[in-house]
C-alpha cells in the first residue's frame, strides 16, 4: 500500500511538471530585463545576466529603498546568474535587486500566482516569431486555437508599448519607430509565455 502511494505521488510530481514554464530574465546594462513578470506556482527563473552582477531577493521596504539587505529564505543567484527553483519561488511577490547596483536602482519582481493545475493551450503550443533579429516588423504564427489569446510587448525597462489579440493566420508587430534593443512578447492570459524580440 505504502509503495503505492508513493508511486501515484511520483506521477502527481511529473504529471505537474509538464505545466510547469521556466523564465528567462537578462540584463540589459543596470536594469533587469523584464523588470516585472507574472508567473505561476511551479515554475522556474533563469537569470542570464552579466558577470557583473548578481541577484539577491529582498523585503518590499528594502526594495523601495534601494537596499540590499537579504529577505529571510529568500532566492539568490550568483554573479552571471542561474536558476531560481520553484520552491524558492511561493505564491506572492518576490523583491529582488543586483547587489552591488542595488542603490543605482538595478531591481526587479516576480509575482507568483496560485497554480490551477491545468495546462492552459498557450504553455505547450507552438508559436514563432520571426525574423528574430529585425529591422521593423515581427511576425507571430500560432497554432489556431491560440486565435483571440492576448498579447503584449514590452520594451526593456518593463514599459508596454502594444497589445491586442492574435490574427487567425499571423500577428504582425511594428517595431520600426522604436529603437535598437530587447523587446518582450507575452502570449496568454494565465499561463504566459515570454519571447524576446531583438530590434537592431
Amino acid at each position: 500500500m505504502k509503495s503505492k502511494s508513493l508511486l501515484l505521488s511520483a506521477l502527481l510530481l511529473l504529471s505537474l511538471e509538464g505545466f510547469s514554464t521556466t523564465w528567462t530574465i537578462v540584463n540589459s546594462g543596470f536594469t533587469f530585463s523584464p523588470s516585472s513578470i507574472t508567473i505561476n506556482a511551479g515554475d522556474s527563473v533563469q537569470f542570464t545576466i552579466a558577470s557583473q552582477h548578481n541577484v539577491r531577493e529582498v523585503d518590499q521596504s528594502t526594495w523601495n529603498a534601494n537596499g540590499s539587505t537579504a529577505a529571510i529564505n529568500g532566492f539568490s543567484a550568483p554573479n552571471g546568474g542561474g536558476l531560481i527553483l520553484p520552491a524558492k519561488l511561493g505564491v506572492g511577490s518576490h523583491y529582488y535587486v543586483c547587489v552591488p547596483h542595488a542603490s543605482m536602482g538595478m531591481k526587479g519582481v516576480i509575482i507568483v500566482n496560485p497554480s490551477t493545475g491545468i495546462n492552459e493551450a498557450v504553455a505547450g503550443a507552438k508559436i514563432t516569431l520571426s525574423p528574430n533579429p529585425t529591422n521593423d516588423i515581427v511576425k507571430i504564427k500560432t497554432e489556431a486555437d491560440l486565435v483571440g489569446a492576448a498579447y503584449s510587448v514590452t520594451d526593456n525597462n518593463g514599459k508596454q508599448i502594444a497589445s491586442g489579440l492574435l490574427d487567425p493566420n499571423e500577428t504582425l508587430i511594428d517595431l520600426s519607430r522604436y529603437s535598437a534593443g530587447y523587446y518582450f512578447v507575452q502570449i496568454g492570459d494565465d499561463k504566459k509565455q515570454t519571447f524576446k524580440i531583438v530590434k537592431k
